[in-house]
């Protein structure tokens, strides 16, 4: 068996040890990860016949969970298989930033557990506008030389993690961590590059709305968004975003509004043409 179990933070240190230890007494292996209002213990194992009996901690997560797909915010649903994120499998982003963030933003609002591993400058404020539930989400930011193990725990407690390896992850990596998110049904979305990932994510073209002839304020992004991989997305598809809009908020855009203000990526901002 497979279930989470969340439990308020507020309940004290000796009654989450003491149910920790009732379920490993019956043979379950319990791995707990803390968040700022709630501890998670991802349960797997046990002995035939035995069912968890958590008294009055609510489960986080189903263990039958109602999503094949997990849910991506409208505007992204275009771009990805099946309009969501596929469970036990790979999304590669080109890089962290905006964009990662909208695709946890779905799950999240659906009230998965999004953890979020690699990424010591990921804003909780910044998640939050993007959509996503800060209380919903597991940060590790520092996780060290064992990132990939980190991973893997975060793959058994988690509907979604987010990870940006420390450079491009070797290969044994990829496999545990492959693996690990089938074995769970837990999408990895890894920002950065992910050799064999079936969907890719980048930004191809962008431009900022506020900008004058050499005053204004930035107060919003358009930016045309690239999926590619295997299957479905042998051919490429292109959308343009809010990324985000002059509200916050991450939407379809029409595209846009000129060509003066252009960039390209996530990494930079660039002008070109005159004025």
């Amino acid at each position: 068996m497979h279930a989470w179990l969340e439990v308020p933070d507020g309940c004290g240190w000796g009654p989450v040890r003491i149910l920790r230890g009732r379920l490993e007494d019956d043979g379950y292996q319990v791995t707990e990860i803390r968040s700022s209002s709630h501890i998670l213990l991802a349960v797997t194992g046990g002995r035939p016949g035995r069912e968890v009996e958590p008294g009055g901690v609510t489960a986080g997560v189903p263990q039958q969970a109602p999503y094949d797909v997990l849910p991506a915010l409208p505007a992204l649903a275009p771009l990805l298989p099946g309009g969501g994120l596929a469970k036990g499998s790979v999304v590669a982003v080109e890089s962290a930033g905006a964009l990662c963030l909208a695709l946890i933003a779905g799950p999240s609002q659906a009230g998965m557990w999004c953890g979020v591993a690699g990424m010591p400058d990921l804003g909780i404020a910044a998640a939050a506008e993007a959509g996503a539930e800060p209380g919903r989400m597991m940060l590790v930011p520092e996780p060290g030389p064992r990132w990939a193990e980190v991973a893997a725990i975060m793959l058994d407690a988690c509907a979604v993690v987010l990870l940006r390896p420390p450079g491009r992850a070797p290969a044994q990596a990829r496999r545990r961590l492959e693996t690990a998110a089938r074995r769970s049904g837990t999408a990895l979305i890894v920002a950065g590059a992910w050799d064999g990932a079936p969907v890719r994510l980048h930004v191809t073209r962008r431009q900022w709305d506020g900008i004058g002839d050499g005053y204004g304020r930035l107060r919003a992004r358009r930016a045309e968004v690239t999926a590619e991989g295997r299957g479905a997305l042998v051919r490429p598809r292109s959308r343009w975003l809010w990324l985000p809009g002059p509200d916050g908020n991450i939407i379809a855009a029409a595209g846009p509004a000129d060509s003066r203000n252009w960039g390209t990526g996530e990494g930079g901002w660039r002008r070109t043409g005159s004025g």
